[in-house]
């Protein structure tokens, strides 16, 4: 009968454990990335075969996606199928569905704990993900300048000015170009080319002559050349383009107009980029966008994924560790058997509080049914008691 007391007892005690894993489940209901726990029990047995009781022998956990929830956050990520993030606690590898990242010194780490978010190489390394080195974008130096449209052999100006031309040095430095096209008295379809460079000083110019046939710049008249300076006194060669007589656009000179229309167009050339903006592909690696129009593919995500998810243990929060990585397979979304990268959104958590609140019925009927069995066990003994004085 004593045994009733205890056997009584280990069920209060294992229904109010469970009691507290259905109440944490409902406080993480909205938390990102929370998995639901289960508690499990084990029946007691004593040395003659029978029965003393129950205990809690451990949690499991729900490993089924959440809903997402839209956030329009570039850093919000959640995965479509299957895998985790993978974070850097030090030397030891870290686990979690819930995706709200930051960037703290162009290392992005997880917003809740501060971990550092991994990214995976090419080579198959695990390594802490920095965009520290894509901070700016190489400039592109200017070569060539084209030129089309017309230069009036019958303009009463005699000239035509194009100001403005911007170009870049080999350091990237924007250098503006102003020229002049002045036409020969004696030959209507010959050019001089004079400029200055936005400091006023004259250009030396190669070929600084154009004379035009009746389709385009006639032969050997084709270019014209240039060097511009930067600020550490190297010069950079730069080529005006006026186009053969075979070319579509192209610069020519006759009577069809009384104005000169010639226009340049900057064929290359971009000064240094700053990192300007980024997003993340479906692949996991992130697209760097700068003000100077250059984009570049920067890192990838590492994500991993368990074929026995029993070896996850859960640490704080939505963070898991591994304590077998036997069954782990590691690599970018989208590859193998790991789901793909979504942007923007985040996953919650997987708790369904109808579940829940069935669970917690249960719990609430059992806890009842072991309190009235100490109930029942203390009314046989104090009747016990009783017959023993005699009553």
């Amino acid at each position: 009968m004593f045994q009733a007391f205890f056997t009584g007892l280990s069920g209060l005690f294992s229904f109010s454990k469970n009691l507290d894993t259905v109440s944490n489940n409902i406080a993480n209901m909205n938390t990102p990335g929370y998995r639901g726990q289960d508690t499990f029990y084990r029946s007691l047995g004593g040395n003659d075969g029978t029965g003393v009781g129950t205990q809690v022998s451990g949690l499991g956990y729900r490993f089924a996606a959440g809903d997402q929830t839209q956030t329009n956050n570039p850093l919000d990520m959640a995965i479509a199928g299957n895998g985790f993030f993978v974070l850097l606690d030090g030397d030891e590898l870290r686990y979690t569905r819930a995706g709200r990242f930051e960037f703290k010194d162009n290392v992005m780490v997880d917003s809740a704990t501060g971990l550092e978010v991994a990214q995976y190489t090419a080579d198959g390394e695990i390594k802490t993900f920095d965009i520290s080195s894509y901070q700016t974008a190489l400039h592109e130096t200017t070569t060539q300048v084209n030129f089309s449209g017309n230069l009036s052999t019958i303009d009463t100006d005699g000239e035509h000015k194009i100001n403005d031309i911007t170009v870049y040095n080999q350091l990237g430095e924007a250098v503006t170009l102003n020229l002049t096209f002045t036409r020969d008295g004696t030959q209507n379809t010959k050019w001089k080319i004079t400029g200055t460079d936005g400091d006023g000083n004259t250009l030396v110019i190669n070929n600084d002559e154009i004379v035009f046939s009746g389709d385009g710049p006639s032969v050997g008249f084709e270019t014209a050349s240039t060097t511009i300076l930067d600020s550490q006194g190297n010069l950079t060669q730069l080529t005006f383009n006026f186009g053969g007589t075979d070319n579509v656009d192209k610069a020519t000179s006759n009577a069809l107009g009384a104005d000169s229309t010639l226009q340049h167009n900057v064929q290359d050339g971009k000064p240094t980029g700053t990192l300007e903006s980024y997003s993340f592909n479906a692949d996991g690696t992130i697209k760097l966008v700068y003000d100077n129009g250059a984009e570049k593919t920067g890192p990838g995500i590492a994500l991993a994924n368990f074929s026995n998810d029993d070896v996850l243990e859960l640490v704080e929060g939505s963070i898991f560790k591994a304590n077998n990585a036997s069954s782990r397979e590691m690599g970018r979304p989208e590859s193998g058997s790991l789901g793909s990268l979504a942007t923007g959104v985040l996953e919650l958590s997987n708790v369904d509080l109808s579940r829940e609140f069935a669970d917690m019925i249960i719990v609430q009927r059992g806890y009842q049914a072991s309190s009235r069995v100490l109930n029942i066990a203390n009314q046989m003994l104090e009747q016990l008691y009783d017959s023993t004085r005699g009553r």
